[in-house]
């Protein structure tokens, strides 16, 4: 069916698939497409759009650089101030593991967060979904009748797992931030001169890169990438921050 699709598309139809390369998508298909390559944008790239929506240099800047050419993302920590404190608090649960006991509480911290976050953003979004769906019904102020009840509980099966994989959401993209933490501190253990992610946090970072060694933020920043692959696979989210949390102390 969509090979059909993509052979004979609709009068005004452009299909537009999305993969890491060209080699992860069947010849079948590839056979019947023309491959794009799209870059990540650079980071004066993104704080020069920001600055043309009115976003100050400085912020900006912060932005582009802490969403790593993310432009929704940049656009969002510039303009929302509990998203940037947001994501200092997670920066520094990183910064602030060292015993076994802080390692379980920063886990639980994190994940907390996230399902806070995936359930607040959810609730309205939810509640929009049922009250079309009623007055699509009519029913918004009687009672619904016993054929349309079995709709209704599909959307709050498909909201619950939405909201589920959105907890996952959320703490893919705090992993994400927390290896920026370890990024830097590699940046500063080899001497290089690429710009800090994390300007705002260079006299935290010295002491650590000067009293630990490149080979073990290397395995830190891949204990973090690990995290992120399990929890794509559906790992337990608590299990998996657990675990990856042991190894950052």
């Amino acid at each position: 069916a969509l090979l059909k699709a993509i052979e004979e598309p609709g009068l005004r139809t452009v299909w537009l698939m999305c993969a890491p390369s060209t080699t992860d998508v069947l010849p079948t298909i590839r056979s019947r497409t023309r491959s794009l390559i799209l870059k990540t944008p650079s980071i004066g790239a993104v704080a020069r759009l920001l600055e043309k929506e009115d976003i100050t240099p400085t912020m900006a800047s912060f932005a582009s650089r802490a969403s790593q050419g993310h432009i929704g993302r940049a656009r969002h920590l510039a303009t929302n101030e509990s998203a940037r404190a947001h994501r200092e608090s997670i920066l520094k649960l990183a910064l602030n593991i060292h015993d076994i006991a802080g390692a379980f509480k920063a886990a639980q911290d994190l994940v907390e967060s996230a399902k806070t976050e995936a359930e607040k953003d959810s609730t309205e979004r939810n509640e929009r979904e049922i009250a079309a769906l009623k007055d699509a019904w009519g029913t918004q102020t009687t009672k619904i009748s016993s054929s349309n009840t079995k709709a209704l509980k599909e959307l709050e099966k498909d909201q619950k797992f939405r909201t589920t994989r959105m907890v996952r959401d959320y703490l893919d993209r705090a992993l994400l931030d927390m290896s920026t933490v370890y990024r830097d501190i590699l940046f500063l253990q080899s001497g290089a001169q690429e710009e800090l992610i994390n300007q705002d946090l260079t006299s935290a970072l010295n002491p650590i890169a000067t009293r630990t060694t490149p080979d073990s933020t290397l395995t830190k920043i891949e204990a973090i990438t690990s995290a992120r692959t399990n929890l794509a696979h559906n790992a337990a989210p608590l299990l998996t921050v657990e675990a990856m949390m042991l190894q950052l102390k």
